[in-house]
């Protein structure tokens, strides 16, 4: 009996834990357009079934704003701002797709260049998006990283990034390479992160990961192979208007991991 009891358990609390409601993509719910990768969660690696019991899935949120002037006229203080309000804008949106919290993403970046902003967060769920998405100009990023990391680094060892890829900053320069065609180190684009570590942490800013003298190597490696300029976490955040801010938002759309561009 006692077996049977833990069976049924795990399946009570697996089931909570991979619920979801995939049935039909919703519509952002805030104003930076923070949205499920309807792709990504539906599509890969394997495609969803819609018989049989529901499985883990690989989740990702994103938005892609695209502004009348620079968002070189976007303070770092403001940038600042606009990450930790994108960071919540999952919890709603899990919350329309019946999504458990425990799926949230821990990280969320907001990347800059021209007139446009990309908010991505870091990839949760089983599977590498990075390392196992073929071709991509991140995955031959990261391929460099390891090479200078096992041959430079302090201990010499031949490992992955430290998160195996899933970071904000990962995502973020995944959905400005299917959208773009120059160079992401020719933007000389600006990167900022917050995380919340944990249920019970308070989000906070955070610099790129990666500690060599704990012989891990990680973002710091991977925004300096594709020249973004960190902005310092020690930066106040400071209110914005997305309807003045770079003359005001243009267009609020989403680059999709696994299909086009979703238009609202």
């Amino acid at each position: 009996m006692g077996g049977l009891f833990k069976l049924f358990l795990w399946h009570l609390l697996s089931y909570g834990l991979y619920a979801y409601d995939l049935s039909t993509p919703r519509r952002p719910l805030g104003p930076l357009g923070v949205t499920l990768d309807y792709s990504l969660a539906t599509t890969w690696p394997t495609a969803l079934s819609n018989t049989g019991p529901q499985v883990p899935r690989n989740w990702a949120w994103s938005s892609h704003l695209t502004f009348n002037q620079p968002v070189s006229q976007i303070t770092d203080a403001q940038l600042w701002q606009i990450a930790f309000d994108a960071y919540n804008e999952m919890a709603p949106d899990l919350a329309q797709y019946q999504i458990n919290p425990r799926n949230t993403p821990s990280a969320m970046a907001v990347l800059a260049w021209g007139n446009q902003l990309i908010l991505a967060s870091s990839q949760k769920g089983p599977t590498s998006f990075s390392y196992n998405y073929p071709s991509t100009p991140v995955l031959s990023s990261l391929q460099l990283c390891q090479t200078v990391w096992r041959d430079d680094g302090v201990m010499n060892s031949d490992k992955t990034h430290r998160t195996d890829g899933k970071c904000s900053e990962q995502m973020a320069a995944h959905l400005y390479f299917f959208s773009e065609t120059t160079d992401l180190p020719l933007q000389s684009a600006r990167v900022a992160a917050v995380t919340k570590p944990s249920r019970n942490a308070d989000l906070r800013a955070t610099d790129p990961c990666g500690d060599p003298q704990r012989d891990t190597w990680g973002c710091n490696l991977f925004v300096a192979s594709e020249n973004l300029r960190v902005l310092d976490r020690t930066i106040a955040p400071a209110a914005y208007d997305l309807t003045t801010v770079a003359g005001g938002v243009a267009v609020i759309d989403q680059i999709q991991l696994c299909s086009t561009i979703r238009r609202y």
